[in-house]
């Protein structure tokens, strides 16, 4: 199977070193021809400052998308057009409306798309989802996440912070990987409630989000993101009727990744704890994502899933950013 990437930053880096094997890597397309050849010659392919070629070329099978975020949605339209499987880094577009025009050319010519949630696949997450799954401690009655990290001088300035280029903020970054994860954890909210301020940063878009959502199963979220956060931060506490699950760290400037499972004993009172450090020396969850991906390929498993959970991130955060729109 033949690959192409389009993107040669730091993700589209994650995404070369982390193909399988038997994936070949065949052309690295971006703006930045120093940046695509240095990628390139890791792997011998070749290089490419047109996007529409490559996602055009007959040879080649998938495409990853680890670009701004004003070109995912575009980048994606054509090469599903073309026949070609697409992983799309998260949030998938700039907001709701472009990542519409995805799925709209998804139904037109079904191929795999997966959309770049990568934390997913950390294993802490993955054990904690089995334990959910289990049902040992029960149901779900709450989850509460921070997530949050620094910045260096002249960050306002950078394309995060650009509507036209980014489409939102800290909570469209980070955010969108907590509520992907409370998805993943206890599937949809459907009750709403957020703040998105500008707290440090003098830009445009937010610099933090601070929202709590809600469903009729009596499950609530509550949630914040920021990059007014110092020290780089991950917690994720996952509250079940009989135990307690709380995730710290995701590995290297997040901390150890740990997840402890604190017990409820019969009487109550202070629980058992039983502590997993699941650090892993590189962050294989790139390569875990990377792998279902090409699984999927290789099963011809053209369904929607992915496309449906992505479009409900940006639906929760679309619902924010009107709320906050209507305050102002």
């Amino acid at each position: 199977m033949k690959v192409a990437i389009i993107g040669a930053g730091l993700i589209g880096s994650k995404r070369g070193h982390s193909l399988p094997p038997d994936v070949k890597l065949v052309t690295i397309c971006d703006i930045d021809k120093d940046r695509s050849a240095r990628l390139a010659s890791q792997f011998g392919a070749s290089i490419s400052n047109n996007w529409q070629e490559a996602v055009s070329n007959q040879k080649v099978d998938a495409i990853i998308i680890s670009t701004t975020n004003n070109y995912l949605s575009p980048i994606a339209q054509l090469a599903i057009s073309h026949g070609k499987h697409v992983l799309i880094e998260k949030p998938g577009s700039r907001d709701l409306n472009d990542f519409n025009k995805i799925s709209l050319a998804w139904k037109n010519n079904p191929v795999v798309v997966m959309f770049g949630y990568n934390h997913r696949y950390h294993p802490s997450v993955i054990m904690a989802k089995e334990i959910i799954d289990s049902n040992e401690y029960g149901r779900v009655l709450f989850l509460r996440a921070r997530y949050g990290h620094g910045a260096r001088i002249g960050y306002e300035k950078e394309w995060r912070f650009k509507p036209n280029i980014s489409g939102g903020g800290e909570l469209l970054d980070q955010g969108s990987h907590l509520i992907d994860l409370t998805n993943h954890f206890v599937g949809p909210m459907t009750k709403v409630q957020g703040i998105t301020k500008n707290l440090f940063w003098p830009a445009k878009l937010e610099d933090s989000a601070f929202f709590m959502l809600s469903n009729d199963r009596n499950q609530v979220a509550h949630l914040s993101s920021t990059c007014v956060e110092w020290k780089n931060i991950f917690i994720f506490e996952i509250m079940l009727e009989k135990a307690k699950l709380q995730i710290n760290g995701l590995g290297r400037s997040y901390g150890p990744e740990i997840l402890t499972i604190y017990k409820m004993k019969p009487e109550m009172g202070p629980p058992e704890m039983e502590e997993y450090d699941l650090t892993e020396k590189e962050d294989l969850s790139w390569k875990r994502e990377s792998e279902e991906f090409f699984r999927r390929i290789k099963e011809k498993d053209f369904s929607d899933k992915s496309l449906e959970d992505s479009k409900y991130v940006l639906t929760i955060i679309d619902t924010i950013y009107k709320q906050n729109e209507s305050t102002k």
